[in-house]
């Protein structure tokens, strides 16, 4: 196993940032008789230097490999540990999308932290997104530095971490480090701490060790990435071929000792892997377990969240709202809305408790951005708990939205392209953003392509990586849409002829 020897600056893989050749890497996989398979996906096109920028821990490889003697564990482990269906629930939170910024510490650490409030609580279904923008911005993480798992999980059991809504993520869309001034105004009444937090594992392979830490929930860990594991597909991934790109946080979601492998989630999107997830051999020595970190949180002993609307969702018309509260004594419960420039808007009684599920009519309300959260009281009125906030937008009216680009840092996109070049969106909405932006490039085949980004703010920079196409002349624009479930108003820019020759 190696040891993971932390640098003050990203190391420099000598890999020259072609594109990863999936049908060259599948033959040398099958010649392996590897268990896994390869496929094209966004992280596998990426150049040298895009790809740091989707990892963000600072370390360099190295030669020298420690393993602990194999030692039994005191207590019988089971074969098989998955938290995604742990006791016949999820408790792992969905995928996210680290983009361009090199915050993966901050996604794999805020990842494990909400499973393990979930399962502190002692409900799968106990929705907490909680702010990994926060958590980066406010700790001492930097788009192009990175962090370290050390000094997070020392914050988070310092400082805590908000809700998202309190300080959604957007450095993955445009590269830019927020301010940490930036959050809400009541961060710290919003936030969740760790009790503690534990390394199982540290600088040398302990299979045991972080299997038996896994039976309390998900660990953060750290692994070095190779050309290969960029193109992961599905099966369990092992290190066969290609240079050392960076190092990278991720979380370990549990294992299976039937294909001695660890069980992973990734914060690349669920365009890689499986789904997001992945497989690790145990014999990996890429470093996977190797490092660990074990969180605590106090047990919950009643908890309240709200199920629908979710952050950043949309809507219009008459929209349900529905909570949920585990406090035995629950007798009724509040559904608050807010909005961030007027305060209170509207308070709801519910009594179908447990679940309360309340249909809200957004007609009333003016378009713009609303946070809501539930109260659960007992039969005398008093409060039990208050969930975490959720933010999301009202969209009735037909919004004004405009859209263009040209080249980031003075690119004259008149003139031949080469390499990989930068493209900054200026994109608007006279209501609310708009939920999505496409760029599309149509060459001389006729057949136009696309890439889709969720999240729209103005501002954004995007990059096209000419290297993956044909020399030759294109058409090329963007797209920006603002649907929700009544409406849909689409935007498209002026088109632009571009010449690539690399």
């Amino acid at each position: 196993m190696r040891i993971f020897i932390l640098m003050a600056v990203l190391a420099v893989a000598p890999y020259a940032g072609a594109q990863v050749n999936i049908e060259k890497l599948n033959q040398i996989l099958k010649k392996s008789d590897a268990q896994w398979v390869a496929k094209s996906t966004p992280i596998s096109q990426l150049s040298a230097a895009e790809a740091r920028l989707r990892m963000g821990l600072p370390m360099q490889e190295s030669s020298v490999e420690f393993q602990l003697p194999a030692v039994k564990s005191l207590t019988h482990l089971p074969p098989r540990l998955d938290w995604r269906e742990k006791d016949g629930g999820n408790w792992v939170t969905p995928i996210l999308d680290q983009g361009q910024c090199g915050s993966c510490v901050a996604f794999a650490t805020i990842g494990v932290l909400e499973t393990q409030t979930r399962i502190a609580t002692g409900f799968s279904g106990f929705n907490v997104r909680l702010s990994p923008q926060h958590a980066f911005a406010c700790g001492g993480g930097a788009c192009q530095f990175g962090w370290f798992p050390e000094v997070a999980a020392r914050y988070l059991q310092r400082s805590g971490v908000p809700d998202e809504a309190c300080m959604p993520y957007t450095s993955g869309a445009t590269g830019v480090d927020l301010a940490c001034n930036s959050a809400c105004s009541d961060s710290n009444a919003r936030s969740v701490k760790l009790a503690s937090y534990s390394t199982p594992t540290r600088s040398a392979k302990n299979i045991e060790a972080a299997k038996q830490a896994l039976q309390n929930g998900p660990l953060v860990t750290t692994l070095m990435v190779y050309e290969d594991f960029m193109a992961y597909a599905s099966g369990v991934y092992k290190h066969t071929t290609g240079e050392m790109m960076g190092g990278h946080a991720i979380s370990i979601v549990g294992y299976d000792d039937n294909l001695r492998a660890f069980a992973i989630r990734n914060s690349w999107g669920e365009t890689w892997g499986e789904k997001g997830f992945g497989w690790v051999s145990y014999d990996d020595l890429s470093g996977v377990g190797d490092s660990t970190w074990s969180y605590n949180v106090a047990p919950i002993t009643g908890g309240v969240t709200v199920q629908s609307p979710v952050d950043w969702s949309y809507a219009s018309g008459v929209t349900s709202l529905q909570a949920q509260s585990t406090f035995s004594g629950t007798d009724s419960m509040m559904l608050v809305i807010d909005n961030n420039s007027t305060g209170s808007l509207s308070k709801q009684s519910c009594s179908t408790v447990p679940h309360c599920a309340q249909d809200f009519d957004t007609t009333q309300w003016p378009d713009g951005r609303y946070e809501i959260y539930a109260i659960a009281f007992d039969s005398n009125g008093r409060e039990l708990g208050k969930s975490h906030r959720q933010f999301f937008y009202i969209s009735n009216t037909t919004p004004t939205l405009s859209l263009s680009f040209s080249g980031n840092k003075g690119l004259d996109l008149s003139r031949p392209l080469r390499e990989r070049v930068e493209i900054l969106v200026s994109a608007s909405s006279s209501t609310v953003p708009m939920n999505s932006a496409e760029f599309h490039y149509r060459g001389a085949d006729g057949v136009v392509h696309s890439r889709t980004a969720s999240v729209v703010v103005n501002g954004m920079i995007m990059g096209w990586r000419t290297t993956l196409v044909p020399n030759g002349s294109y058409e090329i624009w963007m797209t920006g849409r603002l649907k929700t479930a009544t409406q849909e108003t689409v935007v498209e820019s002026a088109h632009m002829t571009v010449q690539v020759a690399n």
